[in-house]
């Protein structure tokens, strides 16, 4: 078994490549621009390099570790993802060649989307109930739906009442919350199974990635908020009615909980209250609509429709709920924005379009050229930069720098143990990088 045997698989690999053990790159992750930034390329001065993959020598191996891959342990996953990096890097077409391998992977190693409307659905221990109606076809749309509701109340069936008129355009898809608690939507367990759902019907189904929308009313308005923004980039557009974010601080000051308005710059949101609504204030949604207005006054390009309502209480927009809709479903995703902002907020989300970061501090990100700045603010913290051919001219250098100072300079080759890994963890097949570099 090739968990049994890592170094024996090592070894059989590099004598298919022509080299030994010991003339292996001590760590893949070892760079050779001008910084101490560690990246997915050609090993430092005085290792010998691997030579490019050409398609055949490695596969068989390589395919055993991908097998592999989804049952390891996170240890194990971290030595395969280490060995398929030091066997070289991976030429266009073959990057190419092995994202459809990988993805397949992905896909066949996931959970399984319910084959009928009412089934269940379980992930990570939590299992809820799941209903859809509409088109599921390859290259079509989904459209999350989230209830409202509260501890003990709550049901799929009420949200999808709601916006089955988007059955038309996409397949809607309506859980039930695996536990009903007050504010269920916004719990990060049942977030990752809303995340996990949403994988599972667009790689069962095919589903298009960059054609993927969430909305809800009440407590799914909240949990529109609440996953939408901090997975913004999982989604083309939101709807929010009668919800709202968390708040901050002193009662009677509004401020906004972390991670939520400033990840909206690739993701257009419509948001509503009425002032009258006895059960959910708009002061949340009042303080987003300024936030989102500073921010663009600022030269931020967000895009975003807020109403205020003063008589409709709790209920829905006087105009319904196609409008909403509507206007969400003309929207598609951009998966390689030149533009980010992102303001991490979630332990287990750690990547968002091609940043990643192991602090909660808002970054932002550009990208002109094969030149990438990032601004942070000043602040440590160890960061990454995910690439591919359609964010960089890969065939040249790459130069990053760091508010405003040069981090990073060199070349950046695809490595297969590094798009085996993005794909895993994203679980997008729209958000697939083979290349990446780590800033300390």
């Amino acid at each position: 078994m090739l968990r049994e045997r890592p170094l024996a698989w090592l070894a059989a690999c590099s004598l298919a490549l022509g080299l030994s053990v010991a003339d292996r790159p001590a760590t893949s992750r070892q760079g050779t621009g001008r910084s101490c930034a560690h990246a997915e390329q050609d090993p430092g001065a005085g290792a010998q390099a691997a030579p490019p993959w050409d398609g055949v020598t490695r596969a068989a191996e390589a395919r055993k570790a991908l097998a592999e891959y989804a049952q390891a342990s996170p240890s194990r996953r971290e030595e395969i993802v280490a060995l398929l990096d030091s066997l070289g890097p991976l030429k266009p077409a073959d990057a190419r060649a092995w994202t459809k391998k990988v993805l397949a992977e992905v896909e066949r190693a996931g959970p399984r989307f319910p084959a009928r409307s009412g089934d269940p659905f379980t992930h990570e221990g939590l299992t809820g109930r799941v209903f859809f109606t509409g088109k599921a076809r390859r290259g079509g749309a989904l459209f999350l739906a989230l209830h409202g509701g509260g501890a003990g109340v709550g049901d799929g069936q009420e949200a999808l009442s709601k916006w089955s008129l988007a059955a038309g355009e996409a397949l809607v898809v309506a859980p039930t919350a695996p536990e009903l608690r007050n504010s269920a939507w916004c719990a990060e367990d049942i977030e990752r199974w809303v995340l996990a759902l949403v994988s599972a019907a667009q790689q069962q189904h095919g589903l298009d990635p960059d054609r993927t929308y969430c909305a809800g009313h009440s407590m799914g308005g909240y949990g529109t908020w609440s996953i939408g923004c901090r997975h913004a980039d999982r989604f083309a557009a939101l709807g929010a009615c009668a919800g709202g974010i968390f708040v901050m601080g002193q009662q009677g000051a509004v401020r906004l909980a972390p991670g939520h308005v400033p990840n909206l710059l690739c993701t257009p949101i419509w948001f509503c209250n009425s002032t009258d609504d006895q059960q959910v204030r708009p002061d949340s949604s009042q303080e987003a609509h300024r936030e989102l207005t500073r921010m663009k006054a600022a030269g931020l390009p967000y895009t975003w429709v807020w109403e205020e309502f003063h008589d409709i209480g709790h209920g829905l927009p006087p105009k319904g709920l196609k409008p909403i809709a509507d206007w969400m479903l003309s929207r598609q995703r951009d998966p390689a924005p030149r533009h980010v902002v992102w303001e991490p907020s979630r332990p287990g989300k750690r990547r968002f379009f091609w940043l990643g970061s192991t602090q909660d501090a808002r970054l932002e990100g550009r990208i002109q050229g094969n030149t990438i700045d990032l601004v942070t603010g000043g602040r440590t913290g160890r960061l990454q930069v995910w690439l591919h051919e359609r964010l960089v001219d890969t065939s040249k250098p790459v130069t990053i720098r760091r508010d405003g100072a040069v981090a990073f300079e060199g070349m950046v080759p695809a490595r297969l143990g590094t798009l085996l890994e993005d794909a895993f963890a994203r679980q997008d097949a729209g958000l697939v990088h083979d290349r990446v570099v780590t800033l300390p």
